[in-house]
């Protein structure tokens, strides 16, 4: 394994020699498509403003597909190539987690194949494809992983995509069959598992997110009935600034609702720590699959839809 990762580091420092201002730049851009910003813009994007149901789906897709990332980076421990014993001069940008698998290779795949597959075109396969390639290099150009990482990165990210397309109309049907309670029992399980495994609490996050878009979206459903696409019939130039303006009235509230949590945040090294670190991204769901939706109800951006039996956990 050690050949392999210096042959990687021979590769990083190869591809760096071609390092510019103008390339750096665009590769750190390039390398978000497959971070927290891409989700926390697409994701709320795609629940506030085109389809909720697959907001949802997709929403607990890249959750679980973090999960099973930060999971095996623990459990494996592999070094970056800029951490001490390999090249810090390679380090472009830093990065505290350990680097096998690539969890940005792993989530782009997982996100935009899936958005691929609600346009159903060639043209956006081959772009979510691409897309996921761009943020691998990336991170390979950055110095933040070996060629290895990449690769299972993409390998888990393709099992993801498998479990999806295979078990997730299967699972949703189990689950709207069981009703409300039974749906709420299983965000609530689904989170205490993976808590379970924790040894660090960034391991918290991914079931903080289940856990709060699965009561979350039940409560949307069956209480407020919040609908993405009923608009009071408008089209046209005022239909796209309704929903500019539910998604700029949302992207607010998040932003208020990190400086809030940050200003109140306790110190890491406080046995509340871990409780408000768990909270914090639960109530960070809350707002995007409940609050946000109730606000665009009473501020006339949306208007109520059917009543909605919850999607399945898929």
């Amino acid at each position: 394994m050690e050949t392999m990762l210096l042959w990687g580091l021979d590769l990083i420092r190869s591809v760096q020699s071609y390092a510019n201002p103008g390339l750096t730049a665009f590769m750190k851009l390039v390398t978000n498509f497959g971070a927290a910003p891409a989700y926390l813009a697409l994701l709320p994007l795609i629940f506030w403003c085109l389809d909720e149901e697959k907001g949802v789906r997709l929403g607990l897709a890249v959750m679980i597909s973090v999960w099973i990332n930060m999971g095996l980076k623990f459990l494996l421990g592999q070094p970056r190539p800029f951490w001490e014993g390999w090249d810090p001069s390679v380090g472009i940008i830093t990065e505290t987690l350990n680097g096998f698998p690539s969890g940005h290779a792993q989530i782009s795949l997982t996100m935009w194949v899936i958005v691929a597959s609600w346009i159903g075109k060639k043209w956006a396969y081959a772009a979510a494809i691409l897309i996921s390639l761009l943020v691998g290099f990336s991170r390979l150009y950055l110095g933040v992983h070996f060629p290895t990482d990449l690769l299972g990165g993409w390998i888990l990210g393709a099992l993801v995509l498998t479990c999806y397309f295979l078990l997730g109309d299967k699972l949703k049907a189990v689950l709207a069959r069981g009703g409300r309670r039974v749906q709420m029992i299983v965000s609530a399980a689904a989170a205490f598992v993976m808590i379970l495994y924790r040894p660090s609490t960034d391991m918290l996050m991914p079931g903080a997110v289940v856990l709060g878009i699965g009561l979350s979206y039940s409560l949307c459903a069956n209480h407020i009935h919040f609908h993405a696409a009923a608009l009071f019939g408008r089209r046209g130039m005022a239909k796209f600034l309704s929903m500019a303006a539910r998604f700029a009235l949302g992207i607010a509230g998040i932003a208020v609702f990190f400086v809030i949590f940050s200003r109140f945040s306790p110190g890491h090294d406080s046995s509340l720590y871990p409780l408000f670190f768990f909270i914090r991204f639960a109530l960070l769901e809350a707002w995007i699959y409940a609050g946000a939706p109730w606000i665009f109800l009473r501020l006339r951006l949306a208007e109520k839809g059917a009543e909605t039996v919850p999607a399945g956990k898929s």
